[in-house]
């Protein structure tokens, strides 16, 4: 049986697939929780774009806790 966990601001997370324009791959910390299923990202890994904002938001289940 798989065992829940919660997520909290300041955990360092990988997206899974491809979210908000940012690729899968893309490395950051969670900066705020809006739902149970959703997240506020600040992406780290990526360079700085005028096209890419650098805060998303996220669902869980396209997150990889690092």
């Amino acid at each position: 049986m798989a065992v829940a966990r919660e997520i909290a601001v300041g955990e360092l997370i990988e997206l899974s697939e491809p979210v908000e324009g940012a690729p899968a791959g893309a490395r950051g910390g969670i900066v705020d929780v809006l739902d149970a299923n959703r997240v506020m990202v600040e992406l780290t890994s990526l360079p700085p774009e005028p096209i890419l904002d650098r805060i998303i938001v996220a669902p869980l289940d396209k997150l990889r806790i690092l």
